[in-house]
């Protein structure tokens, strides 16, 4: 018995069903979206270096020092993906709760350590409403049942119909075969030989997703002379998210005609995490406005569960139990148990310049790195206590192969035009997170691999965040409305198959676009 078949046997005696961890979930929890309060987003998320803000608290802690009074606010708004189609009861437009917090100022004395400041903040990370649709994709004749067909072989071809067999494989590829999707091949000598997949033409793909990860951030923050600004903030992470995928693929015949086979899954994924940030900032001269800002955010270790959900439908025909023809046959999935696994994603550092000229403008820019190849995949302690190690090698170093390091950038401005009334500018870029030749490869020695109900996956591009805003201020009260424009684009690949060379996926992408708008507004009170 070989290695592989031992890692697997080993984890499945021990551990409920793997499922849903892969790179392309690391990188989902590694980013966030530009969210917060309207005036911190209408500045392209670029406040580091200025603070005086509540949101500042997830970039650079440091930022809330600045703060010499309490402050109170709420954000809500509207996110909007124009390109959407209803599915799954989620459509074009949905509302989000993106913001709730507060500050407290302490002054101390008019020396040394001037004021100690509380911040408590609600951020919505991440929004995980996302829908992705392509219709008539032509395949060029390749099919999924091509990368079932090829899941089928480990160190040999596995026989579908030995229960021992069928746990060495995903379940798309047992309910392909189930399904009859996959057709047994022997030799002459009446053995097993492979798998006959089907010829395909065209495919109608759909998947939603929705749910997000909530962030509590809680701050402690210092002023020493109105010179060095520290914060150091600890976030608290939830994490409710949902997918539900609809693919159909138009499968031939052999006599010119074309008949559906349909796939249908879904994906419940919960969890927590948490994470540490430091923050300074520093004013090199007294007399002079212009701030320098830093911070490092540890990684954010999140503990999650998943439960997933498949259903295979083909046109082939079959007979029940009772001898009823049935025109099409039909098979299920579902997980049992939830799976346990962890992700740690990368550190962070954050670069910031700030300053204001006179009483009418404030600018700052800002850069964040991190390299998302040092994002980690592990399980419990329990699930891997037969030989004391807990990690995912192997998903490991698909991240280390296929995640990138990112750069974030981000500008802002804010111009006081009348006692009142304010406006603001922003952009944010942050670079791909995948190198071009990425891929969900479902053949390596992880077992997560073994219970994965999707092949699909996108390799997505830069991202360019232009923001504008309006804001308006009185004695205490005050209120923000902001617009934020997202572009992305990704390419979308709905199964793997290299070619007989190289690992290039010879089914050719589809491009997709993800830009979406977004409206808020905040409204807070200052005392």
């Amino acid at each position: 018995m070989n290695i592989r078949k031992i890692l697997f046997f080993s984890i499945l005696s021990i551990t409920p069903a793997v499922y849903g961890q892969d790179i392309y979930k690391m990188e989902s929890f590694a980013n966030s979206d530009l969210t917060g309060t309207s005036r911190f987003v209408g500045m392209g998320g670029a406040m580091g270096a200025l603070g005086a803000d509540i949101s500042v608290m997830n970039t650079n802690p440091a930022g809330i020092g600045l703060y010499r009074r309490a402050d109170v606010a709420i954000t809500g708004g509207l996110n909007i993906q124009p390109n959407a189609s209803d599915f799954c009861g989620i459509d074009k437009t949905r509302a989000s709760f993106d913001q709730a917090g507060f500050v407290y100022s302490a002054q101390l004395g008019s020396k040394g350590i001037k004021y100690v400041n509380f911040g408590f903040n609600y951020n919505k990370r991440k929004n995980f409403k996302n829908y992705i649709g392509v219709n008539d994709f032509r395949t060029g004749g390749l099919s999924q049942t091509l990368e079932m067909m090829d899941l089928a072989y480990t160190n040999r071809w596995l026989d579908l119909d030995d229960y021992e067999d069928r746990e060495w494989t995903t379940p798309m590829t047992c309910l392909g075969y189930d399904t009859q999707l996959l057709e047994k091949q022997y030799n002459g000598a009446d053995k097993l030989d492979g798998y006959n997949p089907v010829q395909s033409e065209k495919y109608n793909y759909r998947r939603v997703q929705w749910g997000g990860i909530q962030e509590y951030d809680f701050n402690l923050s210092f002023n020493w002379n109105d010179q060095i600004f520290a914060g150091l903030t600890f976030g608290v992470y939830n994490v409710d998210m949902h997918a539900a995928t609809d693919y159909e693929e138009m499968v031939m015949d052999g006599v010119g005609g074309l008949h559906p086979y349909t796939m249908e899954n879904e994906e419940v994924l919960t969890g927590s995490g948490y994470d540490f940030k430091f923050g300074l900032i520093l004013r090199p001269i007294e007399e002079s406005p212009f701030r320098i800002g830093f911070a490092v955010h540890t990684p954010t270790f999140y503990n999650l569960k998943s439960d997933a959900w498949l259903y295979m439908k083909s046109p082939f025909e079959s007979v029940l139990e009772d001898g009823t023809k049935l025109p099409y046959t039909e098979a299920y999935y579902s997980q049992m148990e939830f799976n346990e696994y962890k992700i740690r994603t990368p550190w962070k550092v954050n670069l910031s310049l700030g300053t204001t000229v006179g009483s009418f403008l404030a600018i700052n820019a800002e850069y964040e790195y991190q390299n998302l190849a040092s994002s980690k995949i592990s399980y419990p302690d329990y699930e891997y206590s037969t030989w004391g190690d807990n990690k995912d090698q192997a998903l490991n170093e698909e991240a280390k192969h296929f995640l990138k390091s990112q750069s974030t950038v981000r500008i802002g401005a804010e111009a006081r035009i009348t006692p009142n009334i304010y406006t603001r500018l922003g952009y944010n870029f942050v670079s791909a997170p995948f190198k071009k030749d990425a891929y969900l490869n479902l053949f390596t020695e992880s077992p997560s691999y073994y219970y994965n109900v999707n092949t699909d996956y996108v390799n997505l591009g830069n991202i360019n965040r232009y923001t504008a805003g309006l804001g308006f201020r009185g004695k205490h009260l005050y209120a923000d409305l902001t617009y934020q424009y997202q572009q992305q684009s990704g390419d979308l690949y709905t199964f793997h198959v290299p070619s007989a060379t190289s690992e290039a996926n010879r089914l050719n992408a589809a491009k997709v676009d993800l830009n979406k708008h977004q409206l808020m507004m905040t409204l807070g009170y200052k005392f």
